[in-house]
Formats: C-alpha cells, structure tokens, sequence
C-alpha cells in the first residue's frame, strides 16, 4: 500500500457514513440553489454560530488563542490549525477538516464555515475593526488556509 492510498483512508473515516449522503445532497442544493458566493456566506454565518456555541476564554497570546482553537477542534474531530505570525497578517493553516470528504469534491464554498468560525473568534479575542478573516486559495484538499489583514 502506497502512501496516498493510506492517506485516503484515513480521509475516508474523517466524516461518518451515516451523514454522508445527507451532507452530499445538502451540499448539491446549496450548489444548485445559491451562487458560490451566497453558499459562502451561508456557510460563513453557520461557521459564527458554531463559534458562539463553542466559545474561548480569554487568550494573552496567539499561542494561547490557537490552543484554545485546537480544544474546540479536537473535541469535534475537525482537525487542527497553526497560526503564524507574519509582520503584516496573521495566518491560519487548518489541516484536516472532514469537508473534503463530507461535501464531496468541487464545492468552493466550503471553506466558509471556518472562515465563519475564525472571523467570530478572533472578533470575540479583540480583533481590530480593520482586519478581517479571508480564505486563500489553495490546491491542497486537506488544509484551509487563512489569513487575517487589513481590509481595504
């Protein structure tokens, strides 16, 4: 067995069979029904009201938020994420979340809910008004990358 064939193992046990098919068929209304964008901010809105219902106490550092972050994520089994500190943007990198297998392939939108999720903690943690959280893309179906700038 090759790396990538155990690698798709486990993204296979990474969302349960008995929510798949309700979560493929969701996804392909919300396909059908919304524009991208609009399916991006439904799943954004979600991700702030899963980030309500879990939220962190109060973090000193960018060390302690993500581990607080990480908590939340490990209690669930939505992977994890690794913040770095840039001189002009804090980036978030969250690996294994179980979208990629949950909603299928092709879903662009996806990656709102955490983006949703990161934009309401970071609010509750004091982010400034002026910053904000953006999804960037990538080619890499197990991470989501983040960062948090300045909006202009």
């Amino acid at each position: 067995m090759n790396p990538a064939e155990l690698l798709d193992g486990y993204r296979d046990r990474s969302c349960a069979r008995q929510w798949r098919g309700f979560l493929r068929a969701m996804a392909a209304e919300f396909g059908q029904a919304l524009p991208d964008e609009e399916s991006a901010r439904l799943m954004a809105r979600i991700g702030q009201r899963f980030a309500d219902a879990h939220p962190l106490p109060p973090a000193a550092t960018v060390e302690a938020l993500q581990a607080s972050v990480n908590a939340v994520w490990s209690e669930c089994e939505w992977g994890w994420a690794a913040f770095e500190e840039r001189h002009d943007q804090l980036r978030i990198v969250h690996a294994c979340s179980p979208f990629a297998v949950a909603l299928g392939p092709g879903n662009g939108w996806q990656h709102g809910f955490l983006e949703g999720a990161y934009r309401h903690w970071l609010r509750a943690a004091g982010m400034l008004a002026v910053l904000d959280v953006r999804h960037l893309a990538t080619e890499n179906r197990d991470l989501s990358i983040f960062t948090v700038a300045r909006v202009f």
